[in-house]
């Protein structure tokens, strides 16, 4: 009988996920980029700048979750599906896949606290782009000018950081930083090479100046394709993705 129900659960859960993306996010056609790519604009501004209580992957539990908006029968079947996946993955003896990404092209993260002898707390949350966005030469261009490597006309994907929140109470601690970590690390698991974002800190400099401590450099030949022309909505900006080696035995991401 348990096989059955694995059997069932998994159709549900296939038709629910997509550990490698094969679905377009970010296309760059004019079509496209004017209903999809100025969604980008929203990355909030974070300071992690000080350098008090600051937090290390173990004191954070990251949850990986369908975007927002995702409605409640959704989530409910996603989880269903994650859950029988793990049953059947024991029952097999199998390891599981540190992240599994929701089908749709986006994900959110969520930070939680994790406090001895106390619930865990949710503190941050980080909405991005899972599938890998079509190269075109205007990223091509931004690579070569960027980096100094040339790789193979079309070929660099790319991934985005749509928003990123954190609790007031927790700025200052690391959360921004240890999200970026994470992010890197599922876009290099789905085969990205580079993410994007926009930094919109309304002309202060100060997100821009915080993105560049942690790895972004200006992309300034990606602000229209990014919906930020002229920087109207925000700075443009770029990072080669990374994933250092033995990330996973102090990064927990729980998905679904």
């Amino acid at each position: 009988m348990w096989r059955i129900i694995i059997l069932f659960s998994l159709f549900i859960l296939c038709s629910h996920c997509s550990s490698c993306g094969a679905l377009v996010v970010i296309a760059p056609t004019h079509s496209t980029r004017s209903k999809r790519l100025p969604s980008f604009r929203f990355a909030s501004k974070i300071n992690d700048e000080h350098e008090h209580a600051r937090l290390k992957h173990s004191d954070v539990e990251w949850r990986l979750r369908p975007p927002e908006g995702t409605s409640r029968l959704e989530r409910m079947k996603l989880k269903l599906g994650a859950n029988i996946l793990r049953l059947d993955s024991r029952l097999k003896g199998q390891t599981l896949p540190h992240v599994l990404c929701p089908r749709g092209g986006q994900a959110m993260l969520e930070g939680y606290l994790k406090e001895p002898g106390r619930r865990r707390k949710k503190i941050a949350r980080f909405g991005f782009t899972t599938t890998r966005g079509p190269s075109n030469p205007i990223i091509d261009r931004t690579i070569s000018e960027t980096y100094n490597i040339d790789p193979p006309p079309m070929s660099a994907t790319v991934g985005a950081i749509i928003y990123m929140y954190v609790e007031p109470e927790y700025r200052g601690k690391n959360a921004g930083v240890l999200a970026l970590e994470v992010i890197s690390a599922i876009h290099s698991i789905q085969a990205i090479d580079f993410t994007i974002l926009v930094a919109d800190d309304n002309g202060s400099g100060g997100l821009v100046r915080w993105y560049e401590d942690n790895g972004f450099v200006r992309a300034p030949l990606l602000q229209e394709m990014m919906g930020s022309p002229d920087e109207k909505f925000g700075v443009s900006m770029i990072t080669p993705v990374s994933i250092k080696e033995g990330f996973f035995d102090t990064c927990t991401i729980k998905w679904w």
